[in-house]
């Protein structure tokens, strides 16, 4: 293990964090530009995809993945060699189905791509036929760097094998290549509200966790977790050293605390390590390796006369069809609405739950899904699927009160609490081809295929 310590005292990460600090600074001082005249609920979706073989659904070779997107100006290649990320114009929906529509034509066009190449686009948390003795990459430094700095810097006490019923070698930076999530982008009025929001998400994360896991398979072993992207993050990235074990938190996803306000913020997003050395982009690479469930980022236009504050919600994983994708976009969207409107709760907006229940809520929904029991935000523990019944009617109650009809989507959520989530029901297809005397590559397919909802 290197030196961290040194590494983080070298004299390019102490340019960064000034650079940061000035940069952070120009922001804080120019909130007005950033002011939003209502508070209406602008949307952008984000998703990332692995990229397949239509035969065996091993991952296409980086030049065919690079043909697949050349020219769609909303998709863009990932960390993994074989990964695609796509993107919406932010949007104000009346109804969930506008973004379904919306993802709908550019899956399309993404499909269309692909089908000419041999290829297809996988909806899947994690790329499961992935042999993580030989992950694909994509072909840009930054892809080097970054996981290369956590693999000289991964702490000692990071064990060799992870996962409940079998286990993968987390050790390996490069594992970010193989798990894919969907992120809700959602703009804010103004800073103040831009915080309420990223606490807020904070706080409602592990019930999405909960409702959405996807990400059980790895390297075509079944790990036993729900959604074993966060955990297999905090292993892989764990650049700890043996003095911080007991005193310094995992850094990637969990929060120790809410945010005070943008200047905490801030100063949180500082004090990670930069790896890339670039000072005038200092604020958008450090929000850039900030992998927190919930952050705030920028996005700047001077040439445009726009400034927006978004907050972006990190934990679910792709899911299998767009309608349920776009269910858990509505859930977090109708449940951050009511999270903050003072009309529905009479006195104000909703009190946070206690930090540490969060966090064991955290745990408890990425490791086992439904099977367990969460803090609801009386702070009492319950099974989660009854914390879950009443987090979804407080969504829907949430989406009347932006304005946004959802004509159907939190329905299939309820039906999740008796059907299971998909890891469920690719760990239960799986399991059953097995019985029948399938292959393990074809049991994963069987999983994958039960998955979807004919």
């Amino acid at each position: 293990m290197a030196d961290i310590r040194e590494a983080l005292q070298s004299e390019e990460e102490q340019g960064m964090r000034g650079a940061f600090e000035n940069q952070a600074e120009e922001v804080l001082e120019n909130e007005e530009r950033y002011k939003k005249s209502c508070d209406d609920f602008r949307i952008g979706l984000e998703t990332e995809y692995p990229a397949v073989d239509e035969e065996d659904l091993e991952p296409i070779d980086r030049e065919v993945r690079n043909q697949v997107i050349e020219g769609l100006d909303f998709a863009d290649v990932e960390v993994g060699g074989a990964q695609v990320e796509v993107r919406t114009d932010p949007m104000r929906p009346d109804s969930l189905a506008e973004l379904e529509k919306e993802m709908r034509l550019i899956e399309q066009d993404l499909h269309d791509e692909a089908e000419v190449r041999g290829a297809e686009i996988l909806r899947s948390g994690t790329h499961p036929f992935v042999d993580l003795d030989s992950i694909p990459k994509t072909d840009k430094p930054k892809y080097d760097e970054v996981p290369g700095f956590h693999d000289r810097h991964r702490g000692e006490h990071v064990q060799d094998e992870f996962g409940r019923k079998e286990s993968i070698d987390p050790r390996d930076a490069d594992l970010a290549a193989v798990i894919n999530s969907t992120q809700t982008n959602v703009e804010a009025p103004d800073f103040e509200t831009a915080v309420d929001r990223a606490n807020a998400t904070y706080m409602i994360s592990p019930f999405m966790s909960s409702l959405s896991s996807n990400a059980r398979f790895v390297d075509g072993r079944d790990t036993g977790f729900a959604d074993i992207r966060m955990p297999l993050w905090e292993k892989s990235h764990d650049i700890r050293t043996e003095e911080e074990l007991r005193e310094e938190p995992v850094e990637a996803g969990k929060l120790e605390s809410y945010y005070d306000d943008l200047e905490d913020y801030f100063s949180r997003v500082k004090e990670q390590p930069f790896i890339l050395h670039k000072e005038e982009a200092a604020l958008d690479i450090g929000i850039g390796t900030f992998w927190k469930d919930s952050r705030i980022k920028f996005k700047q236009e001077p040439e445009n006369e726009r400034y927006d504050a978004i907050v972006e919600s990190r934990v679910v994983s792709t899911q299998p069809t767009i309608p349920e994708e776009i269910a858990m976009h509505g859930f977090y969207v109708g449940r951050l609405a009511y999270a903050e409107n003072e009309e529905i709760h009479g006195e104000g907006e909703e009190d946070l739950l206690d930090i540490e229940k969060v966090n064991r809520n955290r745990y408890a929904a990425m490791h086992n899904g439904l099977e367990t029991k969460l803090y609801g935000t009386d702070g009492e523990l319950y099974d989660a699927t009854e914390v879950l019944e009443e987090e979804l009617e407080k969504a829907e109650i949430g989406l009347e009160y932006a304005g946004i009809e959802d004509p159907g989507y939190m329905d299939l959520l309820h039906d999740r609490l008796e059907e299971g989530t998909p890891a469920d029901l690719m760990a239960e297809g799986f399991n059953n081809a097995l019985q029948e005397g399938l292959d393990r590559e074809q049991a994963l397919k069987r999983g994958l295929d039960y998955q979807v909802k004919q």
